[in-house]
């Protein structure tokens, strides 16, 4: 990895503090941190142990703030047998989802590489299956995905309001009829009651919505 240019400014000053991390499925090495610079010059050699020449090394640009977060500047992905062992070339830095260029002037990063690997050993790992990627993309914040869940749990409070307040007006007496049958429930409710009933009122709960799906499966 020798350097970088045309960043983007991530900081104030016009400037930024970028390094770089190089990943090629689960393995994962980065470079130092080339403070208050768009040209940053890293000068570094990594070496991976490749499993699967048909894998993709991922190289992306960073920009490393005081408080030990990280903004994206830019990405580039290879693929191993598009390597051209010895070749110093300029790559262009794209944006997250590779479809276009990043930020900044024109962005791109120098690398040279060399891949060497055995014809047959590769034939043989490409029959069994692909090594599964176990680094996760970290979850960021989405504010209409906040939205419906708030709504969601808006709806649901107001569910257990609307039934707050039903049943205080059963024993408010606004209703005579509704306050008498609900008294009449509550008195054989604390007399008949067991513990074993409330799995089985969520039993019956259950079998309710499994007949009421099979009824719509049969006639639909």
């Amino acid at each position: 990895v020798y350097r970088a240019q045309g960043l983007a400014a991530a900081d104030l000053g016009g400037k930024s503090d970028p390094f770089c991390v190089l990943e090629l499925v689960n393995s994962r090495l980065q470079t130092q941190t080339e403070y208050k610079t768009l040209t940053p010059s890293w000068q570094k050699i990594f070496t991976f142990n490749v499993k699967d020449i048909n894998s993709v090394l991922e190289v992306t640009v960073y920009d490393e703030d005081r408080d030990h977060k990280v903004e994206f500047l830019g990405k580039v992905a290879i693929p191993l047998l598009k390597i051209r062992n010895g070749e110093k070339r300029w790559y262009a830095l794209k944006d997250k989802k590779l479809r276009g260029r990043a930020k900044g002037n024109c962005p791109q990063i120098l690398l040279e590489m060399t891949v060497i690997w055995n014809i047959f050993r590769a034939c043989v790992r490409t029959l069994n299956p692909k090594e599964k990627k176990y680094m996760e993309p970290e979850m960021k914040f989405k504010r209409q995905v906040f939205l419906r869940n708030v709504l969601r749990l808006k709806a649901i409070i107001v569910i257990f309001i609307d039934i707050g307040k039903y049943i205080q007006s059963c024993w408010e007496w606004e209703n005579k009829m509704r306050s008498v049958f609900a008294l009449v429930i509550f008195i054989l409710g604390c007399y008949y009651f067991e513990p074993y009933m409330i799995p089985g009122v969520a039993l019956l709960i259950l079998l309710k919505y499994y007949l009421v799906r099979r009824f719509c499966y049969w006639f639909y």
